[in-house]
């Protein structure tokens, strides 16, 4: 019998409430919050603003002794590894949630993959622990400029596309790992997955099973290179989730964090329209609810390899 995924309202974290460098963030995340605001278009200029700040307040040398040192250096790989991630992650949520008349999206953990044990998920819906999970959120931002945790950098910053790669190959193994594992469970009882490997198409197998993943993407870019770099890896990522939105910024003359949108990102993955197609997607779940989960499946052999290691190391060396 596997165990039930456990679920939380999906909420700001502690990094993002409590980080004082995410202090612009926590702020717009408030001031939306108390509106109506039910899109990224009604959001734009907000976001902009709250990362200009966010990236402004970024200290380029830390003060103080050894030890305050050590903590402003903590506190700023919080903000820009969690808190800065949080922060989008919430904002997306928030407005699904309005567009799509829900009560909130979920947290699950322990969600059984084909090849991985269990993964943590943020961003699900719906929360109900009897009923299958059928959309799943991910949403990263990426590409910063220079900071005191990165002295070394150029003048400009990190490229965006630095770390896309990254991130689309592990939400590759990610989408496979979830939708391999729900396909098997299906089959195991007898039941035929939606699609099919499609002739050996992979993309077509993956479109066509559940559950739906949704990607969002907000970087910042330093240059046509960079952006070019972005988009392909946003196409890259299309080819194993069900839809991609991607937001990309610049720096406008004179200023490395004075940001403006930047253009040229075509119809399919704008993050505007994509949101809305995700909105959609939930007010469907939302009148009609995916079935129940299945449990009673044990799990697969791959996905034995942790339990076991974790046997192995909580006993003694046998004689």
């Amino acid at each position: 019998m596997v165990d039930e995924p456990k679920v939380a309202p999906l909420n700001p974290k502690s990094v993002l409430l409590s980080n004082p460098y995410c202090a612009p963030l926590r702020e717009m995340y408030d001031r939306t919050a108390a509106d109506s605001a039910t899109s990224w278009d009604q959001i734009e200029d907000e976001f902009l603003a709250a990362i200009s700040a966010f990236d402004r307040g970024l200290p380029q040398a830390f003060t103080g002794d050894g030890a305050i040192k050590d903590l402003q250096s903590k506190q700023l790989s919080g903000a820009l590894q969690n808190g800065k991630g949080d922060w989008f992650n919430n904002l997306l949520a928030l407005l699904l949630e309005r567009c799509a008349g829900i009560e909130t999206l979920y947290v699950r953990r322990q969600v059984p993959g084909l090849i991985i044990a269990e993964h943590n998920l943020d961003g699900v819906y719906p929360g109900d622990e009897s009923r299958a999970i059928d959309f799943l959120l991910e949403a990263k931002m990426m590409g910063t400029p220079k900071h005191a945790n990165s002295p070394g950098q150029k003048a400009f910053g990190r490229a965006g596309s630095a770390d896309t790669n990254k991130r689309v190959k592990e939400l590759a193994f990610k989408s496979i790992d979830l939708k391999g594992e729900a396909s098997r469970r299906l089959s195991h009882k007898g039941i035929s997955p939606t699609g099919g490997a499609g002739g050996g198409d992979l993309s077509t197998w993956l479109h066509a099973s559940r559950p739906r993943i949704y990607f969002f993407m907000a970087v910042r870019v330093v240059s046509e290179t960079d952006f070019a770099a972005v988009v392909r890896w946003a196409e890259t990522a299309a080819q194993v989730v069900d839809a991609v939105g991607l937001y990309c910024y610049e720096s406008g003359p004179g200023s490395y964090t004075d940001y403006r949108p930047k253009k040229g990102i075509q119809p399919a993955y704008q993050l505007d329209r994509v949101l809305y197609r995700a909105c959609t997607d939930l007010k469907s779940l939302k009148e009609t609810p995916p079935p129940p989960v299945i449990f009673d499946v044990p799990p697969s052999v791959a996905a034995k390899a942790d339990e076991l290691t974790e046997d192995a190391t909580s006993r003694s060396p046998e004689s």
